[in-house]
């Protein structure tokens, strides 16, 4: 069966809420006999790895309930959630959120005293909840006060680890609905959608540097969860007109948008997403019926006749975390009802779950989407280039003397690039793999795939890229496709003497293009590069600057915009490879250093990384600027996050240059990202609405290469 190796936990306070099914055991006084006998059922059931505690009032009891488990081989886990829910302490309902400093703080507090508790059980994982959601008009500040408050319990967690010589807690938030129900039976929590859980997840890990914090994703809360975003309909209107016989016609207005907010469950497609995120699992049950007694997140048994989760609904979800490779543990949280008996509730469960691991679509079945290039531009089609390169080479030419060039440079202006010049440049590598984009096939099925889905306004690349892309338009205007090349804005790569890794690497001269060769392959403009090393090697760098500058006023002379990116750069030590710096005062400063080359700035963009405090950085100059992807993360909700942040961050930012992180985005399809991207730039989408967008283009038109190459090639 799949995910063997995943621990199995039990959430114990719901499924042995307390003698006779009471709330003993969630309100942290539960009976000496029934708490012991609890944890020794559990103990002893090695189908369970774990268990996921919450507080026990009395000392006396937790010392004995902490020496028994101490004796056993249950991984632990504490759970403040009951805590918070039952609220016995009468703090404000916004909790660890509320704008309310006072109140916020008092919830703090409460939350230090179980992280100690949690620390005295050797427990592995603290779980809590973000607190009652304020409301749309305070949600924004609630999310500020819930990141701050995080921190600071992360700090505190950390301090009293060293204190106690002791691992850190994993401090997980659970994501919870977000309906406000008069009766009571959902939670109404701030955190809430996954995409915003993930946003409050990348700032307490990537700003606050608290790599022990993640998130807990319920399969219960999946059918809970609504995410808002702004739906987008094309629509027609007919409008009757008076003619000049006196007689009415009818006008139509096409391409006319309707906007509309639209409320939608998740689905198992978010799992994805949350995968760097994602500490640890549950898997429950609820009602939907309004009518049913136990309507709500009320955690009741499989065996629950009107239970909104059944096995179809378990076998996804495994499905999912299994294709994702999730690794932590999977916790049950189910509650026994009426006369139920918490054993036979958890005989149950753990037949229901081991029944949808044995399932062949879940274990075989490829429910994760996995972009293959070969798939998309096989093998064969690709060996053709080199005899169109030998029989008809001068179609290249041809192709690109004839394309149909832009009115004007941007549409709206904005623009949204490819990047496709890095192998020129001895930089190959992406995640594991050293040379993925030394491989030709792979990366021109990429940049193809992401070029012919129309949704991105032009290339960045070196000579031998958009040859090869003016013999595939070539193929496909014969086909009698309209060629992708034309009203796209192709930039050519200048200077690409500076090779990763060499000595003088920073000796960066025209290798590729030169400005006379921009005008005579009929392309847009011309794109140059300009690193600042400020210590042994500072020579080269000022002498790359000199030619830089050159080539910038050639190009003024040609009439051509060039697209210009400084980057300060070092080495952490000799044998290590230059990185960008990436911080806001060295950004301003060579900002300041390119802004002045030339003779003219009047047709110069810049392109530059997204960085914490860009509002200054745009400050330093007048010139429209892209943004960069920078190295592959092999996740495009980094670029499109950074991309939507730095659109705010001054108007003159105008879009994004990117490359790496479109063409290699995991297992995603780039004509996908790149789509993300270009709505995030050129409609003003969210990175949370860009993302759900990206979902419904993959594979789209996927055939239609390998369609164009039999019909002209065979």
């Amino acid at each position: 069966m799949i995910l063997e190796k995943n621990m199995v936990t039990v959430v114990h306070p719901m499924a042995f809420p307390g003698r006779q099914n009471t709330n003993s055991m969630l309100r942290g006084e539960p009976g000496e006999r029934y708490l012991m006998e609890s944890l020794k059922v559990l103990a002893k059931d090695p189908y369970f790895g774990g268990i996921e505690l919450t507080r026990i009032k009395d000392p006396s009891l937790m010392k004995k309930a902490i020496d028994y488990l101490s004796k056993t081989d249950l991984h632990i886990f504490f759970t403040a959630q009951p805590v918070q829910i039952l609220n016995e302490e009468g703090y404000a309902p916004t909790d660890i959120s509320s704008i309310n400093e006072l109140d916020r703080i008092n919830s703090i507090n409460r939350l230090k005293e179980m992280i100690d508790q949690a620390y005295e059980f050797n427990a592995e994982g603290f779980t809590l909840m973000s607190g009652r959601d304020p409301g749309e008009t305070l949600r924004e500040s609630a999310k500020l006060s819930l990141i701050r408050s995080i921190h600071e319990l992360c700090e505190y967690s950390s301090k009293r680890a060293k204190t106690l010589k002791k691992k850190p807690l994993k401090i997980i938030l659970e994501m919870f609905d977000r309906i406000d129900d008069p009766r009571g039976r959902f939670h109404n929590q701030l955190i809430g959608p996954t995409f915003e859980a993930i946003e409050i997840a990348r700032r307490l890990r990537d700003e606050y540097h608290h790599d022990e914090f993640g998130l807990l994703y319920d399969l219960t809360h999946m059918f809970l969860i609504r995410n808002i975003h702004i739906k987008h309909e094309n629509i027609n209107i007919e409008v009757p007109t008076e003619a000049t016989s006196g007689s009415a016609t009818t006008q139509k207005y096409e391409n006319l948008v309707k906007e509309e907010m639209v409320e939608e469950p998740e689905t198992t497609e978010v799992l994805q997403y949350l995968m760097p995120y994602l500490f640890h699992v549950h898997i429950g049950n609820c009602v939907l019926d309004p009518n049913d007694p136990n309507y709500g997140d009320s955690h009741i048994s499989f065996a629950y006749p009107n239970g909104a989760i059944k096995l179809r609904e378990v076998a996804d979800f495994i499905k999912a975390l299994h294709e994702m490779g999730y690794k932590g543990p999977i916790g049950f949280e189910i509650m026994p009802r009426g006369r139920e008996g918490s054993v036979p509730v958890l005989q149950h469960a753990k037949s229901f779950y081991d029944d949808v691991r044995t399932w062949q679509d879940v274990i075989y079945g490829v429910g994760r989407y996995k972009f293959v290039t070969r798939e998309y531009f096989p093998e064969w089609a690709f060996f053709k280039l080199t005899d169109l390169r030998i029989k008809n080479s001068e179609i290249i030419e041809e192709t690109l003397k004839s394309r149909k060039k832009r009115k004007d440079l941007t549409n709206d202006g904005y623009l949204v690039i490819l990047a496709a010049d890095h192998p020129a440049r001895r930089v190959t590598s992406v995640g594991n793999s050293p040379t993925a984009m030394g491989d030709r096939l792979e990366y021109l099925g990429r940049i193809v795939r992401t070029l012919t889905s129309g949704y991105v306004d032009g290339v960045m690349a070196t000579p031998d890229i958009i040859d090869e892309l003016a013999m595939i338009d070539h193929l496909y205007k014969k086909a009698g496709r309209e060629g992708f090349l034309d009203n796209k804005v192709l930039i050519g790569s200048m200077n690409r003497s500076g090779l990763s890794g060499i000595e003088y690497e920073m000796d960066d001269m025209l290798t590729s293009y030169w400005p006379r060769d921009l005008v005579r392959n009929n392309l847009d403009a011309g794109k140059l590069l300009f690193r600042l090393e400020t210590g042994r090697y500072s020579r080269w760098s000022v002498r790359t600057l000199q030619i830089c500058a050159e080539a910038v006023r050639e190009c003024s002379e040609q009439g051509l915009p060039v697209f210009l990116e400084p980057l300060p750069v070092a080495k952490k030590d000799e044998e290590s490879s230059y990185e960008t710096i990436m911080d806001a005062d060295e950004l301003i400063k060579i900002v300041g250093i390119v802004s002045g080359i030339g003779g003219s700035s009047a047709k110069t963009w810049i392109k530059i990384p997204y960085v914490p405090n860009f509002e200054r950085v745009v400050r330093a100059t007048t010139l429209p600027i892209l943004i960069l992807g920078g190295d592959s993360k092999e996740d495009p909700t980094y670029t499109i996050e950074n991309i939507s942040k730095a659109l705010e961050s001054g108007p003159n930012v105008r879009g994004a240059l990117v490359g790496r992180n479109i063409l290699f985005p995991g297992d995603d399809d780039p004509a996908a990202v790149m789509y993300a991207v270009y709505k995030t730039v050129h409609e003003g989408l969210s990175a949370m609405e860009a993302l759900e967008e990206m979902i419904k283009v993959r594979n789209k038109n996927f055939d239609e290469l390998k369609e164009i190459f039999k019909e002209t090639l065979m």
